[in-house]
């Protein structure tokens, strides 16, 4: 029942807190176009960000590089769970898309659970892939037994392997590994990709002396650590927010690089795999 949707990049950005200032938002669109210049291929935006603000950037920022840019990214966005009806996930995209000023989502996703069935999702999803304008769908803060339900209301749906389930947008970061216990064992297992928002911690993991002192051990900076432990697993993609032109570029040097065993046991001894589950970590 899933998609087996498959991100081009381990490392993309994230808009979270983008728009919501008049004084910041020139800064915030030559972050983004510097990113979609390095090469980031997936920016990840929610129409909750700034009420569309981030959405409005996005738009200005392809605009400004020219749109020839648009068919090498994978832009995605999200549906608040209030708006998540049939129709209201229509309406929903169909704003968001307008901001963006482009033609088509490569990703569409539920931003949390709320009040409407999931089949009623759904619906809105297949009416907005039939006219061209979302390729995949996914859900975001969905822990297993949100997933199993999801799946069951696909297959209620009559959906087939090919557009399914894309993806899982959850909070994942050396500080929040919750999620290690059961649900990334469940997206492996239903080839089911993940997005790793807030990967450095809400920027706690920047700041952390012993992640800081393991890092320079290995000419790398606590973020570049962190961000490469988090995309060491399988079919994941991790999405930072940054307006610094110089964290961008940091951040894009991590996509390749992989950690030795002594360093991810060194990291174990810092921040502890969860040996039991827990709640779903929300930002």
């Amino acid at each position: 029942m899933k998609s087996h949707f498959k991100f081009p990049d381990k490392i993309g950005l994230g808009t979270w807190r983008m728009g919501e200032s008049e004084n910041s938002k020139l800064e915030e669109i030559n972050a983004i176009e510097e990113a979609i210049r390095l090469g980031y291929q997936v920016i990840d935006t929610a129409e909750m960000y700034a009420n569309g603000g981030a959405e409005v950037l996005i738009g200005k920022a392809i605009k400004n590089l020219g749109y020839s840019c648009r068919d090498k990214l994978t832009l995605v966005s999200k549906v608040l769970p209030h708006n998540a009806s049939k129709n209201g996930v229509i309406k929903a995209c169909e704003a968001s898309i307008k901001r963006l000023g482009c033609e088509y989502l490569d990703l569409y996703l539920l931003h949390w659970r709320g009040q409407y069935p999931f089949e009623s999702t759904l619906e809105g999803f297949q009416n907005l892939k039939e006219r061209g304008l979302i390729k995949h769908h996914g859900v975001s803060n969905f822990d297993v037994h949100d997933l199993k339900e999801w799946t069951a209301a696909e297959q209620s749906f009559g959906l087939q392997r090919t557009n399914g389930l894309a993806t899982n947008q959850v909070f994942y970061a050396l500080n929040a590994r919750g999620v290690e216990f059961d649900l990334i064992p469940k997206l492996r297992e239903d080839k089911v990709s993940l997005m790793a928002y807030s990967p450095l911690g809400g920027g706690d993991l920047i700041r952390h002396k012993k992640l800081q002192g393991l890092a320079s051990t290995q000419g790398l900076s606590a973020a570049q650590l962190a961000l490469a432990w988090v995309i060491r697993q399988e079919n994941t993609v991790a999405i930072p927010k940054s307006v610094s032109k110089l964290r961008i570029k940091e951040n894009w040097s991590c996509k390749d690089l992989t950690l030795s065993t002594d360093t991810l046991l060194a990291l174990d001894q810092i921040f502890t795999p969860p040996r039991a589950k827990t709640s779903l970590s929300v930002i």
